[in-house]
């Protein structure tokens, strides 16, 4: 079941405010009747803004193409991957259709948050930073602290970072020379989920060791066109984070007055343990709002909702009081 076109979409958590309008006129006005360009020019692009040099980036078709190009790119026949779990599904999906094992380091609830005294033994470990669907943000020492102690390399898929108050940047890692990979991608920031497009950054060997397995042409031209009006507009975008958290918070305070957990988020989303999911999904969906049930995550209890634009708060927050009422 799916919402009609005027449904708030809360179960994708993108940048509340939508696409910038000279991004999706980039796109439209790319040349779709040739092969798409290189993406070395972006990629010296993203470089620049970032402080690494053009061999530390290879742009993706989004951070999923990052993810499957890490795990082919780094694990062999018998190798293991390590994932802290309840996460993003495609780490194991990538693992497994590659036939790979995974180990779980399991960090659910009340903290949701990885054990620092267990050491993860495969040779890669992801990291989701925030994570999903819980929105944890580990510090700089935490992750560095993962790092020192992992066996192999680390992935840290950064994609929420832009929407963290006070964020330390990933990418730091990478221009200190760790053995660590950084998933960004123009998706979540700039609201552009259906163009495909992001970028990893790591040493340049292991970059170089992702790209060799990348088809041609993986990345669109709209996409690239986009990329390329997005980056400028970084800035810009990120602006959004202080009205991200002040709409976050006031989702905690209602489901705090409730007697209801949530998460300890820090980014452009809230999990919340309301009931059954799927029953409180579709009492919303009743009422023009969608929001993510966490079933698939192992979560049955709880719900996934991202932060809407302020202005759309009361109409959350009056569908959520009626929904939860209406199943108690």
């Amino acid at each position: 079941m799916s919402g009609s076109a005027d449904t708030l979409d809360l179960a994708s958590n993108l940048h509340p405010h939508g696409p910038h309008s000279e991004v999706v006129e980039a796109a439209r006005r790319a040349e779709v009747g040739r092969y798409p360009p290189e993406t070395s020019t972006l990629a010296a692009e993203v470089a620049l803004s970032i402080g690494v040099s053009r061999e530390q980036v290879l742009i993706t078709a989004g951070a999923t193409e990052a993810v499957h190009l890490a795990l082919r790119a780094l694990l062999g026949p018998g190798d293991a991957c390590t994932v802290f779990t309840p996460t993003f599904g495609e780490y194991e999906r990538a693992a497994l259709g590659a036939g790979f094992t995974v180990e779980r380091h399991e960090a659910f609830p009340p903290d949701f948050a990885p054990p620092p005294d267990d050491p993860p033994r495969a040779l890669l470990t992801v990291v989701a930073n925030p994570s999903s669907p819980a929105g944890v943000y580990l510090e700089e020492s935490v992750i560095r602290h993962v790092l020192r102690v992992a066996r192999g390399i680390v992935l840290v898929d950064a994609v929420y970072e832009p929407f963290v108050e006070d964020a330390w940047d990933a990418n730091k890692l990478v221009r200190d020379g760790l053995p660590v990979l950084v998933i960004n991608s123009f998706t979540k920031l700039h609201a552009i989920p259906g163009l495909r497009v992001g970028y990893v950054t790591g040493p340049a060997p292991l970059i170089g060791s992702l790209a060799a397995l990348q088809p041609t042409w993986a990345v669109s031209t709209p996409a690239i066109e986009a990329a390329h009006a997005a980056l400028p507009l970084d800035a810009q975008r990120r602006e959004v984070v202080r009205e991200v958290a002040e709409t976050r918070e006031a989702m905690h305070e209602f489901f705090a007055v409730r007697g209801i957990a949530v998460s300890p988020a820090r980014a452009n989303f809230v999990l919340a343990r309301a009931g059954d999911a799927g029953a409180l999904r579709a009492a919303l969906l009743r009422r023009g709002i969608e929001v993510r049930d966490c079933t698939s995550f192992g979560l049955p209890d709880w719900v996934r909702i991202a932060t809407p634009p302020a202005a759309e708060l009361p109409r959350l927050l009056g569908a959520l009081g009626e929904a939860l009422e209406e199943l108690a």
